[in-house]
């Protein structure tokens, strides 16, 4: 099923329809019917075949095993673990899991044991890499600019927070503080100003990396206000060579791109992509479809306030954007992946070709369990 948006007159829908691409079938898979908040992939056990990492459990690939390796707090109502990242911190080869806590308030990462214990009873070994504030989620970005997406970049749920970013050298955890103070609910990353460095995005503002990362002042614009978003993407939506920027609204209706326009100062236009949902908490950019262009992989969260954001009782669903040129503007078209059912978006929302067969698919984790959308586009039209 398509959608379109915005909604337009018949001629315009004909047009978007033919201008945007098939639909992809999906299978859905249920991993584990338990509440989780966040999911990761890797190949934990280095045999060729990626697994999935969820909650207090990792899931052995491709019949999905379930091993227990951690124990987590569980929150009024929240699985306390609110993002996870699959990372070799000490080196020896094997991924470890790094994740991030609201109430526990704090980062730590899980030692992988390596075989035979990865698949034995017991828990791996926790190291604590920073506490003290409540920590929303995070994400693996590239801030010291050479190719690779290896530092870690949380958002902090109290403004009294520094903004920082955390790198890991032989083992240890280094911590760069970026301000004093954190931003706002959400968080991105990416090249603003085409100066070929990684910048930080905020709702507030962004701030404009230093030639080094680790010991130069990064400098703060001040030029849009966003409210609570998730991860903040910048890309080129309109192909102006412009960076624009992509979000969802976490605990409301929304999701937005701000297109860049030339000028200077540097000014910013916001466009709505949709607003028929709320608490698009997680999005993903990748492109999906293999037209060359990232499209948007987002779904609403089931629960995010316990009930108390605008819409959150509303039906879930999954879905994927694609943007296409309508003449001189740029249209969304909205595709179905699951709806009205007990699947949502999540916190994290990992998509990756997972049983090697030249597709990519999906993995979503939220209050209602951990899901697998297998993409089941025949060979012939890979």
């Amino acid at each position: 099923m398509r959608f379109l948006v915005p909604v337009a007159a018949l001629a315009t829908t004909a047009l978007l329809l033919a201008l945007g691409s098939e639909e992809i079938p999906f299978r859905k898979h249920v991993l584990d019917p338990g509440r989780n908040e966040s999911c990761a992939v890797a190949d934990l056990n280095r045999d060729g075949r990626l697994d999935i990492i969820s909650g207090e459990n990792w899931f052995e690939g491709p019949s999905w095993t379930r091993h227990k390796f951690r124990s987590l707090p569980f929150w009024s109502n929240y699985l306390d673990n609110f993002s996870d990242h699959a990372l070799d911190v000490n080196g020896d080869g094997y991924p470890d899991v790094v994740s991030v806590a609201w109430n526990a308030r704090r980062i730590a990462w899980w030692e992988n044991p390596g075989p035979p214990d990865l698949t034995q009873p017991g828990e791996w070994k926790m190291h604590l890499i920073d506490s003290g504030y409540p920590v929303e989620f995070s994400f693996l970005v590239d801030l010291d600019n050479d190719g690779r997406a290896l530092e870690l970049l949380p958002q902090f749920g109290d403004p009294k927070a520094p903004l920082a970013w955390y790198e890991v050298s032989w083992g240890q955890w280094i911590k760069h503080q970026v301000s004093d103070h954190s931003y706002g609910h959400g968080i991105g990353a990416g090249d603003v100003n085409g100066d070929g460095r990684t910048d930080i995005i905020t709702p507030k503002g962004w701030f404009e990396a230093p030639s080094d990362p680790r010991r130069g002042a990064w400098t703060f614009h001040e030029e849009f206000d966003l409210g609570a978003t998730g991860f903040i993407y910048v890309v080129d939506v309109n192909g102006d060579k412009l960076p624009d920027l992509v979000y969802g609204m976490a605990h409301d209706y929304g999701l937005f791109w701000m297109e860049q326009v030339p000028g200077s100062p540097r000014k910013w236009v916001k466009h709505m992509i949709d607003d028929a949902w709320s608490q698009a908490h997680a999005v993903t950019l990748v492109d999906l479809n293999g037209d060359g262009r990232p499209e948007l992989v987002t779904g609403k969260r089931l629960y995010a306030h316990n009930g108390h954001d605008p819409g959150e009782r509303e039906s879930l669903g999954v879905y994927w954007y694609e943007y296409v040129q309508n003449g001189d503007h740029w249209d969304w078209i909205r595709h179905i992946i699951d709806y009205g059912g007990s699947t949502g978006g999540g916190m994290q929302i990992p998509v990756v070709d997972i049983d090697g067969d030249g597709d990519l698919d999906i993995v979503v984790a939220g209050k209602s369990g951990l899901y697998l959308f297998e993409n089941l586009i025949p060979p012939k039209h890979r």
